[in-house]
């Protein structure tokens, strides 16, 4: 009795990520990610994957967080041709907006599918959001927007999505141009906190 009391409590956060609104985000958008798997596997998985060329890699050390950027070959999750699939994981540091100001460190994993800086670009990028939000918004509990405007017209527009009774918003799409290379770019942010390994939604302080 007591081994399946325990084989129930252990896959109670498997059986929770499989209901979870961000499933079928990640699973149509990611080639891999942290919430089925150890997150060190996760990293290992990138470092491994003969479809995936790392071009930055800092280790956390005392005085610097952990960040790796690098692109796909040929693995496009978006519905158009974008000229490059990057995939970013890094470690930042979080202020809660609690009385106290609690700093926390959580992790950003942001897939940007990048075009050029053609014109034509604002509209593609345009639509895979809109189409995103028609496909997946409706499973979170609530959102916030935010769009930028250049004169009379919409250069990019933003959405944070929630998973009740969360407070912080685990997944962020937006679309718009980058800010160097001014390329157009749809984007997705997972954010996630990692304990013991594992990757998990972020929990307020009085949640910890």
């Amino acid at each position: 009795m007591k081994k399946i009391v325990f084989f129930i409590l252990a896959s109670m956060p498997f059986l929770i990520y499989a209901q979870s609104p961000m499933h079928p985000v990640l699973k149509n958008y990611f080639r891999t990610h942290p919430f089925d798997i150890r997150f060190s596997s996760f990293i290992i998985s990138l470092q491994q994957d003969p479809g995936y060329t790392v071009s930055e890699l800092k280790r956390r050390t005392d005085s610097t967080f952990f960040f790796l950027s690098g692109t796909y070959i040929n693995f496009n999750p978006f519905g158009y041709k974008a000229k490059e699939v990057r995939l970013i994981v890094a470690e930042q540091e979080f202020i809660h907006a609690d009385s106290l100001q609690t700093l926390d460190t959580i992790i950003n994993i942001q897939l940007l599918g990048i075009t050029d800086t053609s014109i034509s670009n604002l509209s593609i990028t345009e639509k895979e959001y809109n189409r995103f939000f028609r496909k997946y918004a409706s499973g979170f509990w609530k959102n916030t927007y935010a769009k930028s405007q250049l004169g009379n017209k919409v250069a990019g527009e933003a959405s944070n999505l929630f998973i009740y009774p969360f407070s912080i918003s685990p997944v962020t799409v937006a679309w718009g141009r980058m800010p160097i290379t001014k390329e157009f770019t749809f984007t997705i942010t997972i954010r996630c906190k990692v304990k013991q390994n594992t990757a998990d939604l972020i929990l307020t302080p009085d949640g910890l």
